[in-house]
């Protein structure tokens, strides 16, 4: 019987100055970073999974810091680093943004990576969680649009709209959206978008539901959410910024079908 991710034990890390590098064994996250009491605690957790992503990371991190700064006065940058095998910890290390924490566990993918930030972010007391991912694709720009529609809906989603990442990546998305439309009767257009905001403590209720083998967790967590409500906002995704997508077209094929295994779990 798989664990639910929940249930996975958390340590505490010493106080230290700068960015907070947490590490862990391959089956607990461990330590971790807490608000402590005279830490004012966020509105906003951003939370950014990230694997292997040495060239683009910092660049990434430093547009979406100055375009958050612009709106919400106080956010907090969560990067959850999936067991990156480059330079990708060093880079983020080197960064001494007070804003800035970093989580570092032994790989379990993407999805897994954002459940944790999720629960992170309920942990920390933060009233809204917004996930992006690493390499650039996200665009800084749309948020305002999201963030100013926080109040209609437990969920507010980018709904990719234009993009830049090539026709195969469109047709993949495009055949997720009839499958799961079809297989699920689900209401949502984009199910899988890296580009969503949502009220911490409900997604972190229903994070705590998806099974810790669920690979695309952040379309199960989804489906989890729709019969709470949500709003879709289009938005434009750009190319992604150096290195190469950690998922090539026939992986999505494999994920495909275990997607729809897992499916039903929920």
């Amino acid at each position: 019987m798989s664990r639910p991710a929940a249930e996975l034990p958390l340590l505490t890390e010493p106080e230290r100055s700068g960015p907070i590098v947490a590490g862990s064994s391959l089956h607990a996250f461990a330590p971790d970073s807490r608000t402590s009491v005279n830490e004012q605690i966020p509105e906003l957790v951003v939370v950014v999974p990230v694997y292997n992503e040495e060239s683009a990371i910092v660049g990434v991190l430093a547009e979406w810091r100055e375009e958050l700064a612009r709106i919400i006065p106080h956010f907090q940058l969560l990067v959850i680093n999936d067991g990156s095998k480059d330079g990708t910890l060093q880079a983020l290390s080197s960064l001494a943004w007070p804003e800035l924490r970093i989580h570092t566990h032994a790989n379990r993918g993407h999805g897994q990576s954002c459940l944790v930030g999720y629960l992170e972010a309920a942990r920390i007391g933060a009233p809204y969680v917004f996930q992006i991912d690493s390499d650039g694709q996200c665009d800084p720009a749309a948020f305002r649009s999201l963030w100013e529609r926080r109040d209609q809906a437990p969920a507010v989603y980018g709904r990719r709209l234009t993009r830049d990442d090539g026709l195969s990546r469109r047709l993949v998305t495009r055949v997720l959206r009839w499958s799961l439309k079809l297989a699920r009767r689900t209401r949502l257009n984009d199910t899988n978008v890296p580009y969503r905001l949502y009220r911490t403590s409900l997604v972190a209720d229903a994070a705590r539901q998806i099974s810790a083998d669920f690979d695309l967790a952040n379309i199960g967590l989804a489906l989890r959410m729709e019969p709470l409500g949500f709003v879709e906002v289009p938005i434009h995704f750009r190319d992604r910024v150096g290195g190469h997508a950690s998922v090539r077209y026939w992986g999505f094929v494999r994920k495909g079908r275990r997607l729809f295994r897992d499916l039903r779990s929920l």
